[in-house]
């Protein structure tokens, strides 16, 4: 079920939005849910092919339609003409979507460097290059909202993907230290954290097996809600956020996973 059919339908109309990494999973049911409820928004990837996918699938399900702009967030000069375009086409952006991530197993004795900063560089400085491209005309409205995607309890580190972990523990402390300086301007800052949802990308990038059945076959067990995430699920929480609903939340890290952060044994209450 698409996230959107639990809200008003005009919810977010009036709302411009961006969402990186908006072309697939969870950035493409976020961005498809916004436009659903009435947003104005552009999806960015670096992907010119699947965004125009994106655009056409939005347009199928919603009736809408949304635009796209190839962009790699770790370039300045691609975010400051993804400013420009979002500006052009709709106006100041007043939600701002950092989902763009690059992700890959590699055990930390063997990370190298390279590895390292190519995480770090889409992760942790995409989130904070895309933020500080269009966080200004926010504050200058006096009304916005940044949400990050993020990781539950980042402290306790992600074995075999710790240059993941390191960036999305830094990014959950941006989400703090925005919503702190930010929040007496208009603006809030939150993060969701999801759980084990198995898109094709999660499931080829982080597992290494393109087929997402059988890459998170048994997860289901470990969950106490018995079952997987799915993307509407982060789009649901995302679009509650975004909205008026969500106006007096800031500053938070949302775990979304069907208490999977809670490490309750499998046959725990069974």
């Amino acid at each position: 079920m698409d996230g959107h059919r639990y809200f008003a339908p005009d919810l977010l109309a009036g709302e411009v939005a961006v969402v990186t990494g908006g072309g697939s999973g969870i950035g493409f049911a976020i961005a498809r849910d916004f436009v659903a409820l009435g947003a104005d928004v552009v999806i960015a990837s670096r992907s010119a092919e699947r965004l125009a996918d994106a655009e056409g699938r939005i347009a199928a399900r919603t009736g809408r339609t949304c635009a796209s702009l190839p962009c790699d967030v770790r370039q300045e000069a691609d975010v400051d003409r993804l400013r420009e375009f979002v500006t052009a086409r709709y106006g100041p952006a007043t939600t701002v979507v950092n989902n763009a991530a690059a992700n890959f197993f590699m055990p930390a004795e063997r990370m190298t460097r390279r590895a390292f900063d190519a995480v770090l560089s889409t992760d942790l400085a995409g989130t904070f290059n895309v933020t500080r491209g269009l966080v200004p005309a926010m504050l200058e409205a006096g009304r916005g909202l940044v949400l990050n995607i993020t990781l539950a309890e980042p402290d306790r580190g992600f074995p075999g993907f710790s240059h993941c972990g390191a960036a999305k523990a830094a990014i959950v402390s941006l989400t703090s230290s925005w919503a702190y300086e930010w929040g007496g301007r208009g603006v809030r800052v939150n993060g969701i954290a999801p759980g084990p949802v198995p898109t094709e990308g999660v499931a080829a990038n982080m597992l290494g097996e393109h087929d997402p059945a059988r890459a998170f076959a048994g997860a289901a067990t470990r969950i106490p809600a018995r079952r997987l995430g799915t993307p509407e699920d982060i789009s649901a929480a995302a679009v509650f956020l975004c909205s008026p609903a969500g106006s007096w939340i800031t500053g938070q890290n949302l775990v979304v996973d069907g208490g999977f952060s809670l490490n309750v044994p499998p046959n725990a209450g069974a």
